[in-house]
């Protein structure tokens, strides 16, 4: 999903490549294989330009609400873990 982003957002394998820090290569076989495992064409490609297909609208709206709530998520439990834990013992009277 991450590398879907980044190509949806630039629409150039090249530019997602460079974000990302992997080739250019590497970023078309991962979205060639994100659209076999879909079922959909997410992306229309030709020499000169790239454009999202209707599923790929679809997929990007989705996966940044997904990737949204993955990083909330993340911060939540970092955050919580950085709390103070307050633990009470229970007190018995002997009397």
């Amino acid at each position: 999903m991450n590398i879907f982003l980044h190509v949806a957002e630039s629409l150039s394998f090249t530019q997602a490549a460079r974000q990302l820090g992997v080739s250019a290569s590497a970023v078309g076989k991962s979205i060639s294989r994100l659209e076999a495992q879909l079922g959909v064409q997410l992306l229309y490609r030709s020499t000169r330009s790239m454009t999202l297909t209707e599923e790929g609208r679809y997929f990007l709206t989705r996966s940044r609400n997904i990737l949204d709530d993955v990083a909330s998520l993340q911060h939540e439990l970092t955050a919580h873990q950085h709390r103070p834990i307050l633990m009470m013992w229970p007190h018995f009277s002997t009397s």
